[in-house]
């Protein structure tokens, strides 16, 4: 699976960048980069199964759904 992630115009007083992803050619599916220390990826919507995550997992980035990890890119 070939994964590239697409930062999005976000305002400069946000604590994160949004993102959309591009996984195997399609462009689908939305999160986040923290703009903290770790920067680690959140997931609101899968690039995958296209499913909206819960929001206790949308932190963790992976699918509660399909497993897809963003942080992995698997």
């Amino acid at each position: 699976m070939k994964m590239k992630i697409i930062t999005l115009a976000t305002p400069a007083e946000y604590d994160h960048t949004e993102i959309t992803f591009e996984v195997d050619g399609r462009i689908g599916g939305s999160g986040f980069i923290g703009k903290g220390k770790d920067q680690r990826l959140g997931l609101i919507k899968c690039p995958v199964c296209q499913k909206e995550n819960y929001a206790v997992s949308v932190s963790s980035g992976v699918c509660v759904f399909c497993d897809f990890n963003a942080n992995a890119g698997e």
